[in-house]
C-alpha cells in the first residue's frame, strides 16, 4: 500500500472535488470508477482514498478507508490514515481512537507505529487548553542595494544639488538572516471558542560589510480571540490585542513602540476568507550617536489592512490586500506622512517533481504597490518640494519541504522606489535562501 497520505500541521480544508477535465480530475474519476467496479478490492479502495484525500474529498476518502476495515479489520495502516484524516478535519477524539487502535495491532509495521505516535502527540498537544507552537528560519540573502541608497551621488541639500560620498550610495552586500516566532494559545473553554493568544516575533539581519544595514526587531502581541455572530454567520472571530516592540538599526536603538489593535477574521464562503487589522502604536525614537536627531520621528502610527484569500482548488489560491497608514510626529510635520497600498498574488502547490515524495512543493508570487505623501517639505533637503514616494515590490518564492516540519525556501525580490526627491530613490534586487523548521 502507499505510504502515509498526510503531513502534521496541514489545515483542514473544505470538501471539494477536482475540476472536471483536469489531470487530477481524470485520475479521481478513474479511481472512483475502479472502486465502483471492484468494491471489495482493498488495493483499489486504498488507491481511491489516496486520490480523494489529495484532492480534498475527505468524506470520500474516509468512506473508502472505513469500507476497507469492514472487509478486513486488521489493517493498522488504514487505521493510521483514518486517524490522520480526522486529525485534518479537527475531530481529534475520533482521530485519537483510530491511532490507538492502529498501535494496538500486533502486526503494526515500524513506520506506521512511528507516525501514529507522532500524530497522537500532536493530538494531545491540540487537545490541551495550553498550546505552544512556532517556527524558526535561518538563511543568507544577497542584496544589490543593502543600504537602500540612491543610485547616484547627486542629491538635494537645502534646495541645491549636492554630492554624497561613495559610501552613501546604493551598495551590494550579503547578509545572514534569522527570524522566527513562538505562539501560545490558551483555550478558555467557553461557548464562543474564546482563547488567549500571545505571539513573540523576532528578526535579526547581520550584513557582511555594511553594518549600517544591520536590523534587529522584537515584537509581542497578546489578546483574546472569540467567535461572534453565532447563529448568524458561520465563522466570524474578533481579537482585540495589545502590542509592543523594539527596533535596532546599526546595532543602536531606533525606536520602541506600544499600542493596541483589533483583528477581525471572517469566513465569507467555503473558499473565501477575509482578515482585517486595525492598529494604533506610539513610537518613541531616542537620539543616539548614529542618529543624533532621531527624536524628531517620535509620534503616533495609525494603520489598517485587509486581506481576501480565495481557495480556487486544492492546488491554487489567490489573495488581494489593501492597507492605509497615518504617521503623525509630535514636532516634525515634515516627517509625518500618509501611506496607501494595494497588492495581490497567488500560491500554487504541485507534486514533488524531483524526489517524488508525497510532500507538495509550492510557488508563491506577490506584487505590492505603495504611495507615500509627506505633510510638508523638509527644509534641510528642499524647502520647495514635498516628499512623495511610490513603491513597487515584487517577490517570488519556492518552498520545498524536506519533511513535515522542515522546509527549504528560495526567493527572489525586487524593490523599486520612485520619489519626488532623488535622495530617496533606490532599486534593490535580492535573493534569499534558507531553511525553516516548525514546532
Amino acid at each position: 500500500m502507499a505510504a502515509a497520505l498526510f503531513a502534521v500541521g496541514q489545515p483542514a480544508i473544505a470538501q471539494q472535488t477536482p475540476a472536471a477535465g483536469s489531470e487530477r480530475g481524470r485520475e479521481y474519476d478513474a479511481a472512483f470508477q475502479a472502486m465502483m467496479q471492484q468494491p471489495a478490492n482493498l488495493d483499489v479502495l486504498f488507491k481511491f482514498a489516496t486520490v480523494a484525500a489529495q484532492v480534498g474529498d475527505m468524506e470520500g476518502a474516509i468512506s473508502a478507508l472505513e469500507r476497507m476495515l469492514l472487509i478486513n479489520p486488521d489493517l493498522p495502516r488504514v487505521r493510521l490514515e483514518l486517524g490522520v484524516l480526522y486529525f485534518r478535519l479537527g475531530s481529534y477524539e475520533i482521530a485519537n481512537t483510530y491511532l490507538e487502535t492502529a498501535l494496538a495491532s500486533p502486526a503494526v509495521p515500524p513506520d506506521v507505529r512511528a507516525r501514529a505516535e507522532q500524530f497522537m502527540a500532536e493530538v494531545r498537544k491540540r487537545q490541551s487548553p495550553s498550546r505552544f507552537f512556532g517556527e524558526i528560519f535561518g538563511g543568507v540573502r544577497y542584496q544589490s542595494n543593502a543600504n537602500l541608497g540612491p543610485p547616484t551621488s547627486s542629491v538635494r541639500l537645502f534646495g541645491q544639488t549636492a554630492n554624497l560620498n561613495q559610501s552613501s550610495i546604493g551598495t551590494a552586500d550579503w547578509g545572514v538572516i534569522t527570524s522566527g516566532f513562538i505562539r501560545h494559545v490558551y483555550d478558555l473553554g467557553t461557548q464562543d471558542r474564546a482563547a488567549l493568544e500571545t505571539q513573540l516575533t523576532g528578526y535579526v539581519n547581520r550584513q557582511f560589510q555594511i553594518s549600517a544595514a544591520n536590523v534587529s526587531i522584537i515584537d509581542l502581541t497578546s489578546g483574546p480571540r472569540f467567535q461572534v455572530l453565532q447563529g448568524i454567520a458561520e465563522d466570524v472571530s474578533v481579537k482585540p490585542f495589545f502590542t509592543g516592540g523594539y527596533i535596532w538599526v546599526n546595532d543602536t536603538p531606533f525606536y520602541g513602540a506600544f499600542g493596541a489593535g483589533l483583528e477581525v477574521g471572517t469566513l465569507i464562503t467555503d473558499r473565501l476568507r477575509n482578515t482585517s487589522n486595525f492598529v494604533w502604536r506610539r513610537q518613541m525614537h531616542p537620539d543616539t550617536w548614529y542618529v543624533p536627531t532621531n527624536n524628531q520621528f517620535t509620534g503616533w502610527e495609525y494603520s489598517g489592512n485587509t486581506t481576501f484569500q480565495y481557495q480556487i482548488n486544492e492546488a491554487l489560491s489567490l489573495f488581494t490586500n489593501g492597507n492605509a497608514q497615518r504617521f503623525q510626529t509630535d514636532n516634525a510635520p515634515w516627517q509625518s506622512y500618509q501611506l496607501y497600498g494595494v497588492g495581490g498574488g497567488m500560491s500554487f502547490r504541485f507534486p514533488d517533481p524531483l524526489f517524488k515524495s508525497e510532500l507538495a512543493w509550492s510557488i508563491g508570487v506577490s506584487v505590492n504597490l505603495q504611495w507615500w505623501a509627506y505633510d510638508q517639505p523638509d527644509i534641510v533637503i528642499d524647502p520647495s518640494v514635498n516628499r512623495l514616494q511610490n513603491d513597487t515590490i515584487l517577490n517570488i518564492t519556492l518552498a520545498i519541504p524536506f519533511d513535515e516540519r522542515t522546509t527549504f525556501t528560495l526567493s527572489a525580490g525586487r524593490f523599486v522606489r520612485g520619489a519626488s526627491l532623488p535622495n530617496y530613490e533606490f532599486v534593490n534586487n535580492s535573493v534569499l535562501m534558507g531553511v525553516g523548521w516548525r514546532f
